[in-house]
């Protein structure tokens, strides 16, 4: 009996050991992908996938490295048996995609990610990259169903907003999508350099709403849905602030008149938007002009904008220090388009 312990407790300590010998080869190897030394990470993930051929992890970064080596034929053949592994997750038909667009086989890449889209059917990561097949390809019409069907499907998955509002504010011009993809993506991804882009996008769009008789032209379009007439309309019984021309303090004003609109006349009960929603609690908790300004303080007028933060500098901690600690999430099932 004791012998068939000490047994048991030896293979124990193998398998521990053996698991622990893994796990510090992955760490390894991905410590060396990410400070871009792929000699070295290659190395440590070829003795990993020796002990663990079907590490799913280390089979995506390994790829991920042959793309990034451009050597293509060797990626697109790994990623081949990756997606075949019955445990493949969302990032491996990604990182084939990309090998597969890297090497310009276009059509296997679409191949590819219908068949990733009907294994992860809410996928906003592969609607995203079967998006941007099509960009690449000039198919621009294309692109953004599958970027829409991304917003629809997976709502707080950023890119499909980026790149949607990208189109609608230079291919097919649609001021009122731009502003609201516009917003919720910033509201997603808050401090990069398309956070930047989209806030110059955003302002950008407001003005050319406010231009003319732009709002009058947009709020008569027969196509527009119930969300977007309630939209309009609550815009029209703002605009009147706008009559000496755009600014962030103007936007502001105009903003903060919407929302009060908004929810007096219960809109938010017919077509509920968290986008709306967060407004509000921000215009509750004294947050709102901040949030206002660092999304259109820059694009505005940067020499104000710093002023602005130097003398507001407690009302923009504040406002940071929640978006910091409160991640925005978009709800499934507000979709209007």
């Amino acid at each position: 009996m004791i012998k068939y312990i000490l047994i048991l407790f030896f293979a124990s300590s193998l398998s521990v050991a053996s698991a622990q010998s893994t796990d510090a080869l992955y760490k390894t190897a991905r410590t060396f992908m990410m400070k871009g030394e792929p000699d070295s990470a290659i190395t440590y993930y070829n003795a990993l996938l020796k002990v663990d051929p079907d590490n799913i992890d280390a089979l995506n970064d390994y790829c991920y490295l042959l793309i990034i080596e451009k050597k293509y034929d060797k990626a697109i053949s790994l990623g081949k048996e990756l997606v075949a592994k019955p445990k493949a997750i969302e990032q491996s038909y990604q990182t084939l995609g990309m090998a597969y667009k890297s090497n310009n086989s276009f059509a296997e890449a679409e191949t590819l990610y219908k068949q990733g889209l009907k294994k992860f059917p809410e996928s906003g990561v592969l609607y995203n990259e079967y998006g941007e097949l099509f960009a690449m390809q000039n198919k621009l019409s294309d692109a953004i169903i599958q970027w829409e069907a991304g917003i629809k499907a997976d709502p707080n998955y950023s890119n499909n907003y980026y790149n949607a509002t990208m189109y609608y504010c230079k291919v097919k011009i649609d001021l009122f999508w731009a502003i609201q993809y516009g917003e919720i993506f910033l509201n997603l991804e808050s401090y990069t350099a398309h956070s930047a882009l989209i806030k110059v996008k955003l302002f950008d769009a407001y003005k050319k709403i406010f231009t003319g008789d732009a709002l009058d032209k947009l709020a008569i379009n027969p196509n527009l849905n119930e969300f977007q007439k309630a939209w309009f309309t609550n815009v029209a019984l703002a605009s009147c602030v706008t009559k000496g021309g755009i600014d962030a303090d103007i936007l502001g004003a105009l903003r903060t008149r919407f929302i009060l609109n908004w929810f007096n006349a219960k809109q938010n009960e017919k077509t509920p938007f968290h986008l709306f929603d967060q407004q509000q609690y921000l215009l509750k908790n004294g947050l709102f002009d901040a949030y206002n300004q660092w999304i259109f303080g820059e694009a505005a007028n940067p020499q104000y904008y710093q002023m602005w933060a130097n003398t507001h500098a407690r009302e923009l901690n504040l406002y940071q220090s929640f978006q910091q600690s409160k991640l925005y999430k978009q709800p499934s099932g507000e979709y209007y388009k």
